[in-house]
């Protein structure tokens, strides 16, 4: 009888392994004829051996922002990965940069189709199309204008007060604060009330809550480089990013339902205000309204917090440099900023050493070629910004912290020197490229000058780390927590602080 069950046991395991192999088998067969197909389709980039069915995406499981490089290192600027069944072509230098956002960009302007794209129907995922055009040009000229920028800045004021008012407080109770989460909620509450302006208050920690979650979420999904795992969703990525747009969804339809009403009464209506210029304008529907907002508030909140936290870690982690920055004799507001070089630079050698997008991610429209070699229409071209401003062959020591590599240098950080490119350049350059720096210019400067910022007992700048969280954005891997003391109360006085406080 033991006999009989084992036989069976072994018959069932025989054939599911035969099974299974014949599958594997198959699927190596077909992945060989279609690297066979793309290889005579045109000359293809370089890249490293890959494996079967997996491609490359073993190079990409433990650092691989620094595997990327050592890659780049050995087989040049532009390579090609088979990342699961997809091609992706990065390049990681200024000139490829050049090539693929200046000198072809009306090519590569579109964005490839990703899991993570599919919750963002607004501006950041769009392909290029009519919408797209339609969409930067209402931001540009609605929300980001210098008008628009110049009318909000006390409400940037006031909020930045706020935030330092609770550090100081949090400071006084517990001695300790994590200076991440005192300053993850101001950029989500200024974003938000530049577009919504009011009636989104009751809404805010739910949507902050939201925010957190997408930005925190990995850059490449499986599904992405498996597109048939889709159907499965073994990873349970696909539902929980439907969950969220669905939270986010719900928060948005009940602060539009509420504008909509107001529309009745013109004392309370304001079709000034950028929600309301959206829902007037017959060529965005409901759902594109939603979404734009939210690409919106996702550009303006953790790129701005996750920068002054590394220029605070940088500083921190170079006393001098920090002393450099500090004045004594008043709050700085953002008509200082012109004056103040200093600041300026330590911003810049921030996005540099930490930009908060790593890469930027292309599709061609059609088939071209670069560097001699062919890229057919919709491959997957990524750019690769954190390579870029760390390129040893461009920057002198470029993996220290150097601000003054920036004071009297003709070099800037907005896209139009190819060696640095936190915003990107191009058609997809950030259309809130100007009011990013600016406000993160004013955070720094604003802290630096108004508080005393100091590590928790017993720790030195050495022990200061700068390990990183690859997300959308760029982040610390491990909270910063620091002592934040009040400078003499006068100054808070004359700045209107202890009123903001009270």
């Amino acid at each position: 009888m033991g006999e009989t069950n084992i036989e069976g046991l072994f018959a069932v395991f025989k054939s599911w392994f035969v099974q299974t192999v014949a599958a594997v088998g198959f699927l190596y067969v077909v992945l060989k004829v279609c690297r066979r197909v793309r290889q005579k389709s045109g000359r293809r980039p370089p890249g490293p051996p890959s494996l079967p069915l997996i491609g490359h995406l073993h190079h990409l499981v433990f650092g691989f922002s620094h595997t990327l490089a050592k890659i780049a290192e050995k087989y040049g600027a532009i390579i090609c990965l088979d990342l699961g069944t997809v091609p992706v072509v990065l390049v990681s230098s200024q000139d490829m940069a050049r090539e693929i956002l200046k000198i072809q960009d009306h090519i590569f302007a579109s964005r490839p189709k990703t899991l993570l794209g599919d919750l963002g129907k607004g501006l950041v995922f769009s392909p290029l199309n009519d919408h797209f055009r339609l969409v930067r040009k209402v931001c540009t000229t609605q929300l980001l204008s210098q008008q628009r920028i110049d009318s909000l800045k006390e409400m940037r004021r006031e909020s930045l007060l706020k935030t330092m008012w609770i550090a100081f407080e949090e400071g006084h109770k517990i001695r300790c604060i994590n200076l991440i989460d005192i300053m993850r909620e101001m950029p989500m509450s200024i974003t938000t009330r530049m577009v919504i302006r009011k009636g989104a208050g009751a809404h805010n920690q739910d949507c902050i809550k939201i925010m957190i979650e997408v930005t925190s979420s990995e850059v490449f999904f499986l599904e992405d480089f498996f597109p048939w795992l889709k159907l499965l969703d073994l990873s349970g990525h696909i539902k929980r990013l439907k969950m969220l747009g669905e939270k986010y969804s719900d928060i948005m339809e009940s602060i539009i339902d509420n504008r909509l009403k107001e529309k009745t009464n013109s004392k309370s209506y304001n079709e000034e205000e950028f929600l309301d210029v959206l829902l007037t304008t017959s060529d965005f529907t409901r759902n594109q309204v939603k979404y734009l907002i939210l690409d919106i508030i996702l550009g303006g909140t953790n790129t701005n917090s996750d920068t002054t936290v590394w220029a605070i870690t940088e500083l921190l982690r170079h006393q001098s440099e920090l002393d450099d920055v500090i004045g004594k004799e008043r709050l700085v507001e953002e008509a200082d900023l012109q004056q103040l070089e200093y600041p300026q630079a330590v911003v810049k050698e921030t996005l540099r050493l930490h930009p908060t997008v790593v890469f930027g991610a292309h599709c061609p429209m059609e088939a071209t070629k670069v560097a001699g070699y062919d890229i057919p229409a919709n491959t997957r071209m990524i750019v690769d910004l954190y390579a870029i401003s760390r390129d040893p062959k461009v920057w002198e020591n470029c993996l220290e912290f150097d601000p003054s590599r920036f004071l009297n240098s003709p070099i800037d950080v907005k896209g139009q020197h190819y060696e640095v490119l936190p915003f990107s350049s191009g058609r997809r350059k950030c259309p809130g490229m100007n009011l990013g720096l600016l406000s993160v210019t004013y955070n720094l400067a604003q802290l630096v000058h108004a508080c005393s910022i100091t590590l928790p007992e017993g720790l030195t700048h050495l022990d200061v780390d700068v390990e990183e969280e690859f997300g959308l954005t760029l982040a610390r891997w491990n909270p910063l927590n620091l002592l934040i003391t009040r400078r003499p109360s006068d100054v808070y006085h004359k700045a209107g602080l202890n009123v903001i406080g009270q």
